[in-house]
């Protein structure tokens, strides 16, 4: 009698399981089944070998990279009125990258850092980005927060690497990558069974009162996965109100540039 009984508990354990990876409960929100696209679109449009007058000078000579270009492909996200989005370029011993700004319509762009007016401060991107009030949009603008200045990286801004992870498959590519690479360290076995076991790897957003969220898996070689949950105003300026944080997988390539 106690055989049968611990046989059923253990079939109903079993059943239980089964059910949770065959029907996951639902998530309350839209899931962004576009994430992979998306990103990728992002990242071709991103260039590669940095210009060797821009390392050299910082200065800009109109054939570099155009930012917008990005809204080519965030079509739910645009620039206000009167702005576009450019860049000036940061050069020093530590490395180089582009600082990302809104340039109004109505003045000359800066040219390099040093056409910036002292005690003037570069406006906000993010402050003058319109968003579409859907999903997608406020996704969008996640996107624009995290890959919008990873282009022109050098030496030590390439700690800037983070990644926006879109599905399990990407997962395991992450993986397989940086054990099948030579830059630093690999994952452990207990790493990687971390990560495959993680649950709602797909970004999903919500809409409430005031606000949005958007809830993202990213990577990095410098920390691992992480979950982010944005909390973003629902009205313009599209202000970001809140982002917690939770490392799922620790993990770090032990690389110090």
């Amino acid at each position: 009698m106690k055989k049968q009984i611990i046989f059923r508990l253990l079939a109903v354990f079993i059943s239980s399981l089964a059910c949770q990876f065959l029907f996951p409960p639902a998530r309350d929100g839209k899931v962004i089944s576009e994430c992979t696209g998306i990103v990728s679109l992002v990242e071709n449009i991103q260039p590669g070998e940095i210009p060797d007058h821009l390392l050299e000078t910082g200065r800009k000579q109109g054939s570099e990279f155009d930012a917008n270009q990005y809204f080519d492909v965030l079509t739910h996200v645009s620039m206000q009125e009167g702005y576009s989005l450019d860049y000036v370029y940061q050069t020093d011993f530590l490395g180089a990258f582009p600082m990302l700004y809104a340039h109004p319509l109505d003045q000359a762009p800066y040219v390099s850092l040093d056409d910036i007016p002292q005690n003037t401060d570069l406006p906000n991107f993010r402050e003058y980005l319109i968003v579409e009030d859907v999903e997608q949009g406020y996704f969008e603008f996640v996107v624009m927060d995290i890959m919008a200045n990873q282009f022109y990286l050098s030496w030590h801004a390439n700690y800037n690497d983070t990644q926006i992870v879109c599905s399990d498959r990407a997962v395991n590519d992450i993986i397989k990558a940086v054990n099948a690479g030579d830059f630093g360290m690999k994952f452990d076995l207990a790493q990687q069974a971390k990560a495959r076991a993680m649950k709602n790897i797909e970004p999903v957003a919500r809409l409430g009162g005031d606000v949005a969220s958007v809830e993202v898996i990213t990577f990095t070689k410098w920390g691992g996965f992480y979950r982010l949950i944005y909390t973003i105003s629902r009205g313009f300026p599209y202000t970001i109100v809140d982002v917690k944080e939770e490392n799922l997988v620790p993990y770090d390539c032990g690389v110090m540039f």
